[in-house]
């Protein structure tokens, strides 16, 4: 099988590398002709994933063309770039036979559409999932075993013969379920990295992972996802990782800005996307119109939207939004 996926960061290539050990055949589509050289020359993905080799095999290209002749379709861009993403996509002429699966993992723009609502929208005949759960790249890259979930209308991608070596599959239909935990999860790492930077200790801090799953759980069944779904991979298992990972960005993220109570200029200067940040926003603002009660995403979007910078203030509201 010939994949082809879309989006180069270091999660891109890691899966580029997983998808080539399963046998497949593999094309990176790069975000500019300068990533796909360095990719070509040096084989590995020095901006965004360096100290990593990828084969020779495994080609890079800027150009969207290739996407006409694979037989399987991965987008792994950040999400807001997804729109971009699919009008590339349509210009093409994009084969309605061949499947697309998302593994973007937050929201696309500033109103309620999950990026499988992106895509579905501009490829309403294409078979769509969307894969999510507890992936450190690195680790994926190493070929460390994970488990995550595909999930998909009907369970129609449960017969495509999808496999990534040791990344273990389990299907399911909650669409929804699965990428809200992908979302979510993001945002509150942000705040598992403020409870670091502030020394909190691990009390507080699986403490405040119980208090965010019950958020959560309650946002997901408020937006018509399952309740089960948020006890798995998807779910919990994707919220841990993120939220204690040292190489998790979003958590970095929170972490530094204990240091450095200046949200936008540490995300100027992010090399990656950092998804938790304008998904708090963008949660915090649906949320409130559709009345649904979220006090953990209520205080992180005052720390990060409304100039907090005294840290007593921010362990004071952090506290308060989980006890």
């Amino acid at each position: 099988m010939n994949v082809s996926i879309i989006g180069a960061g270091a999660w891109g290539t890691a899966v580029a590398l997983s998808s080539f050990r399963a046998g497949h055949g593999v094309t990176l589509i790069t975000k500019s002709d300068v990533d796909a050289d360095e990719i070509n020359t040096h084989h590995e993905n020095l901006t965004f994933f360096p100290g990593v080799q990828i084969p020779e095999a495994i080609k890079a290209t800027h150009r969207y063309d290739s996407i006409c002749s694979c037989d399987m379709l991965y987008l792994i861009c950040p999400s807001a770039a997804i729109d971009d993403v699919c009008g590339h996509m349509k210009s093409e002429n994009f084969p309605t036979a061949t499947p697309i699966i998302s593994f973007c993992k937050g929201l696309p723009g500033t109103t309620w559409e999950l990026p499988s609502m992106y895509v579905k929208h501009h490829f309403p005949q294409n078979i769509f999932g969307v894969l999510s759960g507890p992936s450190y790249a690195r680790e994926v890259a190493s070929n460390c075993p994970t488990k995550l979930v595909l999930a998909s209308e009907n369970n129609c991608c449960k017969d495509l013969g999808i496999s990534f070596g040791n990344m273990g599959i389990i299907y399911d239909t909650d669409v929804i379920g699965v990428e809200l935990g992908g979302c979510l999860k993001n945002i509150y790492a942000i705040g598992a990295g403020i409870s670091d930077g502030l020394k909190l200790g691990d009390n507080a801090k699986c403490s405040y992972i119980i208090s965010c799953l019950r958020e959560m759980v309650g946002i997901g069944t408020s937006l018509g996802a399952q309740e089960r779904t948020f006890s798995g991979a998807s779910g919990l298992g994707d919220l841990l990782l993120t939220c204690s990972g040292s190489w998790s960005r979003n958590r970095t993220f929170g972490e530094t800005i204990t240091q450095n109570p200046n949200p936008q200029e540490i995300i100027s200067k992010s090399v990656a996307a950092v998804e938790g940040y304008r998904s708090t926003k963008t949660f915090y603002n649906i949320l409130k119109e559709k009345g649904i009660a979220a006090p953990i995403i209520d205080t992180l979007y005052r720390i990060l939207y409304e100039a907090v910078t005294s840290l007593e203030q921010m362990e004071a509201i952090l506290f308060s939004s989980i006890f």
